[in-house]
């Protein structure tokens, strides 16, 4: 074994082993501690970490910038990191939460995905990284709802087993991103509910879609889906009302008889910048989503409706 490769070794082993004490940690301590903690530890992460600190202020200026001052987004990408990090932290102590879901979370905007549901043809759920984007299909599986997610692999094997298995924990069935479409459409045919994340660069393979006023590569699976197989689409996020509060929000998306992949794409994409325009602070700005862009002006194109190869989209 070459010395990167046991290097790598030992590295996972040492991250997944602190990942195990931190769950430990958490679970042991009284939850508005954790929570306190978690506070703080977001406060430094931003203030003096400064991780990616330019990208977040950069991509809130760019989104905001004609409507807030500079104060105000700092504010809102201040308490972004404190949301990303109680995200994080829930997955830690998710047992806890898992027993209480139906306490913790308001559910009332689930009877539209309750319709859409028995009307037999499957469902497609998208959605994006807001919120707790973790718990987000936690309530689906809960509720009893036949459920398959499409997730990013971690690049750490011990931490993306231990992540899938919380995923399994609530009756998902987790396909990796990047697998083939197959899966996606045998869970669909199954009438299935899928649920695919769809609000990070998608680069060269992306569809160009207007998000927060400029041409943002977008993920094409969705649409492609949708209007390929007829699959009615819901807009799906869990927005955090309190720590270790939630509240699920449900939007139907239109399909109509005339609508391309672009256009339905765009119809989704306008309706999660919506929910991020009430609740900009548990947005992930620190995603680097404007990465790719076009070489000439989108103009609209034309998409042919087929499926794409792999899996587009999925759950970081």
């Amino acid at each position: 074994m070459k010395i990167n490769g046991i290097t790598r070794y030992l590295l996972h082993r040492l991250e997944f082993f602190s990942l195990l004490l931190l769950s430990a940690l958490f679970n042991a301590l009284p939850e508005k501690l954790v929570y306190a903690l978690v506070r703080v530890i977001g406060l430094f992460a931003f203030h003096v970490v400064r991780l990616r600190r330019v990208v977040t202020l950069e991509n809130l200026r760019n989104s905001f910038g004609k409507e807030l001052s500079e104060a105000e987004l700092e504010k809102i990408a201040e308490s972004s990191y404190i949301n990303i990090g109680m995200t994080f932290t829930e997955m830690l102590f998710f047992q806890r939460l898992l027993g209480q879901i139906r306490e913790r979370m308001d559910m009332t905007e689930t009877s539209l995905l309750k319709r859409t549901f028995e009307k037999g043809r499957g469902v497609i759920l998208v959605s994006g990284h807001f919120g707790n984007w973790e718990l987000n299909y936690t309530m689906i599986g809960e509720a009893g709802y036949p459920m398959t997610v499409v997730a990013k692999k971690q690049s750490n094997p011990l931490v993306d087993a231990y992540i899938n298995r919380t995923r399994q924990e609530s009756n998902l069935r987790v396909v990796s991103h990047g697998a083939p479409v197959k899966h996606i459409i045998r869970a669909l045919r199954n009438r299935e509910v899928v649920g695919l994340v769809s609000d990070q660069d998608a680069g060269k393979n992306g569809i160009f879609v207007d998000f927060f006023g400029r041409p943002a590569s977008t993920p094409r699976g969705g649409g492609e889906l949708a209007l390929k197989y007829g699959i009615p689409i819901l807009v799906m996020e869990t927005v955090r009302t309190a720590p270790g509060r939630y509240k699920v929000l449900v939007r139907e998306v239109r399909i109509h008889s005339d609508d391309t992949v672009e256009t339905l794409t765009q119809r989704y994409t306008a309706i999660l910048e919506d929910i991020i325009r009430d609740h900009p602070e548990q947005y992930f700005w620190m995603h680097r989503r404007w990465k790719t862009q076009p070489s000439k002006p989108v103009d609209g194109r034309k998409g042919d409706g087929a499926a794409s190869a792999e899996i587009n989209g999925g759950i970081a």
